[in-house]
């Protein structure tokens, strides 16, 4: 009798255990095949990082050769013991003539201008990824951790649909829809949301490993388990880009503690706050103001804003929606008054209790007309109306 009732419960238990993996296994594949997640989320991640490259190449245009050109030679020993593969020398190579180097610069410009414009994305991902990697890779001691961390995410982004919201290629896409043409990998599309599905996945994974990891190495130092490490942080010359705030805003113990405490409790359990909406608020609110903190008061704009582009994968679709929705109206008819040419005569209003169409003066009412003086007798008894005169605009 104990046996068989041993037995039942053994049956029982390896049931619901195989129940439960087959649910979650099932869950997971409708997760991954149903539909591409983070779509805006991966649209903002795409016009982020390339505004950061545009403006970062554009800002630095004036010292390009020293940083990266023939001017480099001072950092040619970091290049050859690097581990990236040796044909990125093909690329701004410091022996070429300048105007070559110059042409390849651009070029790198053009193409992050293509990634926020989302101009065949598929295509500029990969081309761009080599060629920041080439540059950078020249003058090892130019950048910080956001341009690893961008290397990296663009890689994953090569597998990633960016351009399926805000771009160009979406708006293509929609054309070729309403035209009735079929998409050539139509049949090919599950195996595209998967490989979009698993980079974000990669890409969540990747920015959590950043956090923890930086969490758990504070927490080892002395300072930020007494609260004060920002305050030394504001000390650093080289991280003070603003002394005079810095130092008001180290004298206050209790700030620097907040600062400190949050900075590590933010980071540390920035995954499990992902969980609930409710703290998910919190956890972007809260590390977006870190990445600002960072970026304006210790000069890490680049690091900062990187940061900031990779968390916006995070924040779900439908609030993407629901501001794109309240701000469409505004964003439509701001872009109806560039359209409208300056100078442009306006109609001319009309005048009260008269017709709501005018007709200039000698124009004949044809049988097809749509005016309705012959059948109603009244046209003898109006008065012929006077076209109101039109201003022509100075210098016209």
């Amino acid at each position: 009798m104990s046996s068989d009732t041993g037995a039942t419960g053994t049956t029982g238990l390896w049931a619901s255990a195989t129940g439960w993996v087959r649910s979650t296994w099932a869950a997971g594949e409708s997760w991954m095949l149903d539909s591409r997640k983070a779509s805006y989320g991966v649209a903002v991640l795409r016009i982020g990082f390339g505004l950061i490259i545009a403006v970062q190449l554009a800002a630095n245009w004036g010292d390009r050769s020293l940083a990266w050109g023939a001017g480099r030679t001072f950092a040619q020993g970091r290049v050859e013991v690097d581990e990236f593969p040796s044909w990125l020398d093909t690329f701004f190579n410091g022996s070429a003539p300048p105007w070559a180097f110059d042409l390849q610069y651009l070029a790198l410009i053009a193409l992050s201008v293509l990634l926020v414009l989302g101009w065949r994305s598929r295509i500029v991902i990969p081309v761009l990824l080599v060629l920041y990697i080439a540059l950078f890779r020249t003058n090892a001691y130019i950048g910080d951790g956001g341009i690893q961390l961008m290397r990296m995410v663009l890689l994953y982004m090569v597998f990633v649909d960016t351009s399926g919201r805000w771009s160009l290629d979406a708006r293509r896409r929609r054309a070729a829809e309403a035209a009735g043409k079929p998409s050539p990998s139509a049949s090919w599309a599950w195996l595209a949301t998967l490989l979009h599905n698993g980079a974000v996945v990669l890409i969540a994974f990747q920015i959590f490993v950043v956090y923890v990891a930086s969490a758990m190495y504070k927490i080892q130092g002395g300072m930020w388990q007494h609260g004060t490490a920002i305050y030394y942080v504001f000390q650093l010359d080289e991280f003070s880009t603003w002394p005079a705030l810095t130092e008001v805003m180290g004298r206050s113990g209790v700030l620097v503690a907040i600062l400190s405490y949050s900075a590590v409790f933010v980071q540390l359990f920035f995954p499990f706050l992902l969980l609930r909406r409710s703290t998910r608020i919190l956890a972007l609110v809260a590390i977006t103001g870190m990445h600002l903190g960072i970026g304006v008061l210790m000069g890490l704009m680049y690091f900062s804003m990187t940061m900031i582009a990779i968390d916006a994968i995070f924040i779900r679709d439908v609030t993407y929606q629901a501001v794109e929705r309240r701000l469409a109206p505004a964003l439509r008819r701001g872009w109806d008054r560039v359209r409208r040419r300056p100078g442009t005569p306006q109609a001319a209003p009309v005048p009260p209790g008269g017709d709501s169409v005018l007709q200039p003066v000698g124009a004949v009412t044809g049988h097809g007309s749509a005016s309705t003086d012959d059948e109603e007798g009244s046209s003898s008894s109006r008065p012929p109306t006077t076209p109101p005169r039109t201003t022509m605009p100075a210098g016209s």
